[in-house]
């Protein structure tokens, strides 16, 4: 089958190299359709993947399901891109749960084409490093003339209440014939000689 590509004029080296080639790719385990399937796509190829489908913002740091995610929401970003519902598939791809709010939806209405970010993330806040790749992804999908002026973030921490009560069983000790050690007796404190 390698020899039906080789022009008629190939050399026996090239014919050995394609031969050999062939079986090799031959003895490859995976197709070359499961490299494009976003959930089968082994974790090393993913940045590859990313790159096919236009990924804005990527980092390797991501745990394999976030960039998995990143990559599926690529398309609907890019649909999308320049619309608020891209800002916020964008930052939800981050793990992040975000509102946006636009000048003429504030109260009072803000500076004409800006937008407000509120965030609420539960229980752990964002690093600065995780700030700095939220304002890229927001900045790499959001319109041209519009501009983000405010970010509102709340950490929502949740704790169940808990009652505890303790019984204790004790013994009371009486001491008799005390007699207090011999000293000097300044106002109420003994001194011990």
């Amino acid at each position: 089958m390698s020899e039906q590509l080789l022009p008629h004029n190939a050399t026996p080296l090239e014919r050995a190299i394609a031969n050999t080639m062939a079986e090799v790719l031959s003895q490859v385990e995976m197709g070359a359709r499961l490299v494009w399937d976003i959930d089968n796509c082994p974790a090393a190829l993913l940045p590859w993947l990313a790159w096919t489908y236009s990924v804005d913002a990527w980092d390797d740091k991501w745990s394999e399901e976030q960039q998995r995610q990143v990559i599926k929401n690529s398309v609907d970003v890019h649909r999308y891109k320049g619309t608020i519902g891209a800002v916020k598939a964008a930052i939800g791809a981050l793990g992040l749960d975000a509102q946006v709010q636009e000048w003429f939806n504030q109260l009072p209405p803000g500076e004409p084409y800006t937008f407000k970010l509120i965030i609420d993330s539960q229980q752990v806040g964002v690093s600065q490093l995780q700030f700095m790749r939220l304002l890229e992804t927001v900045q790499s999908a959001k319109n041209l003339r519009s501009w983000l002026a405010e970010v509102e973030m709340t950490i929502t921490s949740t704790a169940n209440l808990r009652l505890a009560a303790v019984a204790s069983v004790g013994t009371v000790i009486t001491v008799t014939n005390y007699v207090p050690p011999k000293g000097l007796v300044v106002s109420d404190s003994v001194i011990c000689i």
